[in-house]
């Protein structure tokens, strides 16, 4: 049985309805907390092609400092500019998929998001956009990237979707991804569900629409990464938004017996992503 797992803190429901909003979607933390010395130095013994550095950027309103960690190669200045999903901050929650990228020998960037780990502030969708193309930026300009493949996971692919739209990024990768936020609750919900339930979603989610950005707007080279058992964002979303693309250069992989946070323990997933990477 489907279930709506993904938007299950973010809904309310009032009788027959059940409201989406943005407020309760977007996790927050209640207080930002710094990077430790002790994570810093165990990320760096994990990653021994790479040395580890903390990074930090004012936001594009300028009312906030965004922090995140540079993993630098120094054999490439090819750059993987990772987006995470939804609560997944660098320290608590993002070391496995560092670890994981770590593998491909590219250079590394990823930051926590306004009001999540060591970043403070109040995220929307508007401003996780913006906050997005000012990361991208200082890849390019002051970490001096040649190529940079962003990266998105879950919701975090919503966001690389916008980035590729607004910015010339090199490759996009979606994992754990959507068409747009119409087919993601549909998807999620179960049939019987939808007769006695009314969805009422709000106007933020209809900004970030992947399928409309992947048909009408990116047509760059890009990987489409679903989990045959995913629950949160089921397969059959990940091939309809590879079926939207125009990209000339597309590729979709399904990982076998994989949920939502495993499919890079996929053999064919890990191909997948060293020959999309060895592109570039």
């Amino acid at each position: 049985m489907k279930r709506l797992v993904f938007f299950a803190s973010a809904l309310a429901l009032t009788g027959c309805t059940a409201t989406i909003k943005e407020s309760r979607f977007i996790a927050q933390d209640d207080e930002k907390t710094l990077y430790s010395d002790t994570f810093i130095n165990t990320l760096n013994a994990q990653t021994p092609r790479h040395n580890v550095n903390v990074i930090s950027i004012p936001s594009e309103d300028k009312t906030t400092t965004l922090y995140g960690v540079f993993l630098d190669n120094e054999k490439t200045q090819n750059t993987v500019l990772y987006i995470p999903g939804n609560g997944m901050s660098v320290e608590k929650a993002a070391t496995n998929a560092l670890l994981e990228l770590a593998e491909y020998d590219y250079d590394i960037v990823i930051f926590d998001r306004r009001g999540l780990g060591a970043s403070e502030g109040t995220a929307t969708i508007a401003n996780l956009i913006s906050d997005a193309n000012v990361t991208f930026d200082y890849t390019k300009q002051s970490l001096k990237a040649d190529k940079v493949i962003v990266h998105g996971y879950s919701l975090g692919s919503f966001i690389a979707a916008q980035l590729a739209k607004n910015k010339a990024v090199d490759g996009l990768v979606m994992q754990g991804s959507a068409t747009n936020v119409d087919d993601w609750v549909d998807e999620a919900m179960p049939w019987y569900s939808k007769v006695f339930v009314d969805v009422q979603i709000d106007d933020a989610f209809y900004s970030v629409d992947n399928k409309q950005v992947l048909s009408e707007n990116y047509v760059g080279p890009l990987l489409v990464i679903g989990g045959a058992d995913d629950k949160q964002t089921p397969a059959i979303l990940s091939e309809k938004l590879f079926n939207a693309s125009t990209s000339a250069e597309k590729q979709l992989v399904i990982a076998e017996n994989a949920g939502h946070g495993e499919m890079f323990k996929s053999k064919n997933v890990q191909v997948a992503y060293q020959t999309f990477l060895a592109k570039f």
